[in-house]
């Protein structure tokens, strides 16, 4: 007898259940999720690290998860298990430049090049891409 196929599953439909001491079983919390959002949108569940991994059908139930935080009246950490963000990693930067200033001018950098577009013209055939331009 073949077994019903498996849907493939992001990160984005991911989320982490910790509770604040690790007595919460699985089962536990696939209840208590399935409470919150519907027992059908529930895929896949496990433990990983004394916390519950739940991956339910789309982003728009993992957000639904993440913005009640409350399982069986417990107020218990629900996050995401992947985040839309941009790690930038600044080097021989003085210790006496405070962590605003670097913020205000990244965001100054990013606002500035939010408006560059591509050329759009195709590239010399045989040469590689410049390892200068490549993040664009």
């Amino acid at each position: 007898m073949a077994s019903p196929k498996m849907p493939s599953l992001s990160l984005w439909q991911g989320v982490r259940i910790a509770p604040h001491d690790s007595s919460m079983s699985v089962v536990e919390a696939l209840l208590a999720a399935g409470e919150q959002v519907g027992h059908g949108n529930l895929v896949f569940a496990s433990r990983v690290n004394k916390a519950v991994v739940v991956f339910v059908k789309s982003e728009q139930i993992v957000h639904q998860l993440v913005a009640s935080g409350f399982i069986r009246d417990l107020y218990v950490q629900v996050s995401p298990l992947s985040v839309r963000s941009t790690r930038i990693t600044v080097s021989s930067v003085p210790p006496f430049i405070p962590n605003e200033l670097l913020e205000v001018e990244l965001r100054s950098l990013a606002n500035s090049l939010a408006g560059l577009k591509s050329s759009g013209a195709p590239p010399v055939e045989g040469t590689p891409p410049s390892p200068v331009h490549r993040h664009f």
